[in-house]
């Protein structure tokens, strides 16, 4: 990963961190708010205070109960009682209870006020009996102090929880300005980091420009180079077959003493000589033509129908008179009907020439080599050379059929030849839409096989037996 991605990661991490704890701190705040909102209704000092103003105002009601024209009755007096157990019930809940919680003695208190209700119920049924008042208010008059001092610590509770409060939400505030902060801090690296990183892209892309422009003057310093080369090899070719026919021609006349004996028998010794190496160079000035001509893309291929069967016949026949193929096992097999074919004559037979040079050149004498045909699944067709020569690796098979190649240099040595065979093949079918398929295995043999695309394959011809 470079640079730049390293950073992007890290500012996409630190960012997402962030907002993370910019959330989290979000949520404690809202929490917090609704704490406070929840803790509004019944606070400490709102609750202590409204129960000690209950209690006076039930002691108030007990006094006035049975004066004249005070117009309190026992029942208003147990309404204002009900009021205060509610009261005493809220006095457990709220902040009350964390007051409560961190002072033992208000506690206490609280617990007193419970049972003073208690104890204070059934008298207030009886408030008409004589001396019930009385004693009642005795009851709670001590109740009234303790009230008021559990009313001034609730007070004073609420006043140092509202401040922690404060400083907590201060504290909140700050932390989320921070990470604000570091996200809009993070926001303008990450736009210097695009901004870097466009600039990068803008250098790039004016190095791949010239990079382009670079290949491009190549690519037709190139063309020009393989057009000049084509153009060199068609002319030299040309040049060079003139004479080499001639010297072919006359050093068979020669060695065929045409017009007469020659007289000493080392001259046509020297003419056959002549003739052979003659042939020999005109085949290799052939191939490299051919192999130039495929590169360039010249080679024009001219398909016409023939019987496949008469064609591979005849240019075995030829094969067999070559001095090459003296001693060699070759036939064709016939297990099948042979079909017709449109594809071009002279590349077909070009073709069956160098497998089946090729194969007697890596055979042993009198190995048997074999040309078969057969139609595929696909509907394509197989024309197929197989020999029981020295074989390849599926590596030096797909090096077989590079121009100027052999399998290695040993056999360079001891095979003579250009290393053009296969690399030829390889063009010309597939100039014909076909393939080259190459099945072999070292010490057991090849199977170079032909493959005509489908549509090259005309109705199958009467079938034949060699």
């Amino acid at each position: 990963m470079t640079i730049l991605g390293h950073l992007r990661l890290l500012f996409g991490v630190t960012i997402a961190l962030l907002a993370i704890a910019a959330g989290y701190i979000s949520y404690l705040v809202v929490e917090r708010e609704e704490g406070l909102r929840e803790a509004a209704r019944y606070n400490a000092a709102w609750a202590t205070s409204q129960a000690l103003a209950e209690f006076i105002s039930f002691e108030q009601r007990v006094a006035a109960h049975g004066l004249p024209g005070s117009g309190v009755d026992t029942d208003h007096v147990q309404l204002r009682l009900d009021i205060l157990f509610n009261r005493a019930t809220i006095l457990r809940g709220g902040d009350v209870a964390m007051m409560i919680a961190s002072e033992p003695e208000q506690a206490a208190t609280l617990q007193a006020f419970e049972a003073l209700l208690a104890e204070i119920e059934p008298l207030v049924a009886e408030l008409d009996r004589p001396g019930v008042a009385v004693d009642l208010l005795q009851r709670l008059a001590p109740m009234e102090n303790r009230l008021k001092y559990l009313a001034a610590s609730a007070n004073q509770f609420g006043g140092a929880q509202v401040a922690d409060d404060q400083r907590t939400l201060l504290e909140l505030h700050w932390v989320f300005s921070a990470l604000a902060g570091g996200l809009v801090l993070c926001g303008l690296m990450l736009i210097g980091l695009l901004l870097a990183q466009n600039r990068a892209i803008g250098r790039a892309h004016d190095r791949l420009r010239l990079m382009t422009d670079d290949l491009r003057v190549a690519k037709e310093s190139a063309e020009f180079a393989s057009e000049a080369k084509s153009r060199f090899l068609a002319n030299m070719s040309h040049e060079l077959r003139t004479p080499l026919n001639a010297i072919v021609g006359f050093s068979d006349m020669i060695a065929q003493e045409a017009l007469g004996p020659v007289g000493e028998p080392r001259y046509k010794e020297y003419a056959r000589d002549i003739f052979h190496s003659g042939t020999h160079m005109t085949e290799l000035i052939n191939d490299i033509l051919t192999m130039a001509k495929l590169e360039a893309g010249h080679f024009e291929i001219e398909a016409w129908p023939f019987d496949l069967y008469e064609h591979v016949e005849a240019t075995v026949s030829m094969f067999r008179g070559t001095e090459m193929a003296r001693g060699s096992d070759l036939a064709i097999e016939t297990t099948g009907p042979w079909p017709h074919i449109r594809a071009d004559e002279r590349a077909v037979r070009q073709m069956v020439l160098n497998l089946l040079s090729n194969a007697v050149k890596f055979s042993p004498p009198g190995m048997p080599i074999r040309i078969a045909s057969r139609r595929l699944e696909s509907g394509e067709l197989s024309l197929t050379v197989a020999d029981h020569g020295v074989g390849m690796t599926a590596e030096q098979a797909e090096l077989a059929v590079k121009p100027f190649r052999q399998v290695d240099d040993r056999l360079a040595r001891r095979y003579e030849g250009t290393g053009l065979g296969l690399s030829i093949v390889k063009g010309l079918i597939e100039r014909h839409g076909g393939r080259l398929v190459i099945v072999s295995e070292p010490g057991a043999g090849s199977r170079i096989s032909l493959v005509f695309p489908r549509d090259a394959v005309l109705p199958l011809s009467v079938v034949r037996v060699a």
